[in-house]
């Protein structure tokens, strides 16, 4: 049967009930918080991305680019790499491809310093990069037990062997991904489960510049 509760159980119950929720609302506000701090200025970290914007406007200038979290050094502690575009010429003249040269335009290594700090290691590894790069996808590809790179560009893919001395080898005609055209995801997975990573690319439109179609009227910030 149900318990009887007697009138002075019942006001004494209900006088309870608005401390209890003051104690909840203040454990609540003394709780500790999760608090991220942009610790951008003191880590050393220094990459800008160069899009390469021009008059033409034209579609891979609106197109941001990959990174990828990786332990390119096997030490445990994860490392930095941005991807990054390519100078393009105002307009492009038929046949030009983008200048990856300029540093500025170098896609970046960062080697984790352990102590909340990176270091550009992208010239000593070789990454500077030779394409209007789009995205990364990092995965042991060959199971030596060194993350590999795969990087995705206007114009294919680049795929760099980690070879376990901070370096990496273009491998991509050897391997057989190059690709073709607009290249911008990709991702490593073993598909039929046989212990080998196997890479997927997703392309975008079909597209170069002697393609680019002009939108809008044909005079200046008409665009």
């Amino acid at each position: 049967m149900p318990s009887k509760i007697n009138r002075r159980s019942f006001l004494s119950s209900l006088a309870a009930l608005p401390v209890a929720r003051m104690f909840g609302a203040a454990l609540a506000l003394t709780a500790p918080q999760s608090v991220f701090e942009d610790a951008t200025a003191t880590s050393g970290i220094h990459f800008k991305h160069e899009a390469s914007c021009t008059s033409q406007k034209y579609l891979p200038e609106s197109m941001g680019a990959g990174v990828a979290m990786f332990d390119y050094d096997n030490d445990g502690w994860l490392d930095l790499f941005f991807v990054n575009g390519a100078r393009l010429e105002d307009p492009m003249p038929r046949g030009a491809s983008p200048d990856k040269s300029d540093p500025r335009y170098w896609n970046r290594l960062y080697r984790n310093n352990r102590d909340g700090t990176f270091t550009d290691m992208t010239e000593k590894a070789g990454l500077q990069g030779r394409l209007y790069g789009m995205g990364v996808a990092s995965g042991d590809y060959n199971n030596d037990g060194k993350i590999d790179l795969l990087v995705t560009n206007l114009g294919g893919n680049i795929l760099y062997h980690n070879n376990g001395d901070g370096t990496f080898t273009d491998v991509t005609d050897k391997s057989g991904v190059s690709g073709s055209g607009w290249c911008t995801g990709a991702c490593f997975v073993d598909y039929d489960r046989d212990g080998w990573l196997d890479l997927i690319v997703t392309r975008y439109v079909q597209w170069d510049f002697s393609l680019d179609v002009f939108c809008g009227e044909h005079r200046p910030g008409y665009r």
